[in-house]
């Protein structure tokens, strides 16, 4: 698991995940916006894993019905567990999350 702060770093990441033998199917991009994290996976032609997304706009019956179709923290937390990272990882994870930053994780597929 690497954060980010932009897509260039993203850009360096990934590749040095490629030349490490990981698969692009096995490499997952996360940001505090789906948007942000479909974009750089994109782009790299990687996995756009997704979060669960919120902001002061979330409200009213529009939003609810939106909200019942995004994923949850506990996605999150299960997506992370899923690609073999540890507990505090998660954590760390989160907190990059929540302060801009993107994660990319890559991981070997389970057998």
């Amino acid at each position: 698991m690497k954060s980010v702060e932009n897509g260039v770093q993203a850009k360096s990441v990934i590749e040095t995940f490629v030349s490490e033998g990981y698969d692009r199917d096995h490499i997952h991009v996360f940001a505090n916006s789906n948007k942000r994290a479909e974009d750089i996976a994109n782009f790299f032609n990687v996995d756009a894993a997704t979060t669960a997304e919120t902001s002061g706009d979330d409200k009213g019956f529009f939003a609810t019905i939106k909200n019942l179709f995004q994923t949850t923290p506990e996605d999150f937390h299960d997506q992370l567990t899923e690609f073999g990272l540890a507990d505090h990882e998660h954590t760390t994870a989160k907190n990059d999350l929540d302060a801009g930053k993107i994660v990319i994780i890559a991981h070997h597929p389970t057998a």
